[in-house]
């Protein structure tokens, strides 16, 4: 396996490293405040004083620093003298189009998107997107490195902001919004539906798939005539809520209230009984035989 490069140990690249170490022989790892995370993390890991100690004799980097076209792009100016000519620099931004990061590098040919969905050293999923100087044997070489580490590449053919997943979740959290703006539903309602009916399809099939079972006999042709123009409508109807500060408070207190009234930071500090505790306790406020005692 080859040696990796991680730039920007915060959560995401924290968690890259996570699953570097388990398939890659060596990872370098470079942060602005290495010297406060060290120490917590597996010797193993090399690490160093800068971005080009840690790039130097890496065949793959993986960029997680912040989410700022001028913060990454000075970054990768700094590369240029130390970076090896194979080397693939893949940025984990979740928005940033590559081409935007590329243009103007020495290197720019190399240079591509490899999003992770965090965390990355549990979430397989990772969309690997070129810019317009990215080679196509670069991007072919990024999908087979992923592979090899056990994650789930996939390559996307068009630069949109957002990518692909993101896109995906944001019409849904659109939606998931536009139910409490409008009182269709409360927040633990929306949470409901996914648990109960989506997040079991979608954990198994996506909604191609689901929805080719959905026809029966005659598959998504079938599916599509009988109720293609019934979701074409729905399409017509969704309509963008405005976050309000209402609305935002209301949604940021029922959803607390769903996590015991812990805050995320009193949560991560539980030990896992006392966490799979609060999170069952949050699940039952959604069984219809909670909802009926109540």
């Amino acid at each position: 396996m080859p040696t990796v490069a991680v730039l920007g140990c915060g959560l995401i690249g924290s968690s890259w490293i996570a699953a570097f170490s388990t398939q890659c022989q060596t990872v370098k790892a470079w942060d602005p405040q290495h010297s406060l995370i060290q120490a917590d993390t597996s010797s193993s890991i090399q690490w160093c004083e800068t971005p080009e100690d840690a790039v130097e004799g890496a065949d793959f980097v993986q960029e997680s620093a912040p989410e700022d076209l001028a913060v990454k792009r000075e970054l990768y100016a700094r590369l240029s003298n130390k970076l090896a000519s194979h080397a693939i620099v893949a940025s984990s931004s979740s928005a940033l189009l590559p081409s935007d990061l590329q243009a103007g590098l020495s290197f720019a040919e190399r240079v591509l998107v490899g999003h992770p969905f965090n965390p990355p050293h549990l979430v397989p999923l990772v969309e690997v997107v070129g810019g317009r100087d990215t080679a196509p044997s670069v991007l072919e070489e990024a999908v087979r490195f992923y592979t090899a580490i056990g994650k789930r590449p996939i390559r996307l053919n068009v630069e949109r902001k957002g990518h692909l997943a993101n896109r995906l979740q944001a019409a849904v959290w659109r939606e998931a919004v536009d139910a409490v703006a409008t009182g269709q539903a409360t927040v633990q309602d929306v949470d409901a539906a996914m648990i109960y009916a989506l997040g079991p399809r979608w954990a198994l099939l996506g909604p191609f798939a689901t929805f080719h079972l959905g026809g029966g006999s005659g598959g998504l042709a079938h599916f599509m005539d009988h109720l293609g123009p019934v979701f074409e409508d729905l399409w017509d109807d969704a309509k963008r809520p405005t976050m309000t500060s209402e609305l935002k408070r209301e949604i940021i207190d029922s959803t607390q209230k769903q996590m015991g009234g812990l805050s995320v930071d009193e949560l991560t500090e539980l030990r896992n009984g006392r966490l799979k505790s609060i999170l069952m306790s949050a699940a039952l406020q959604f069984s219809p035989e909670t909802r009926r005692r109540d």
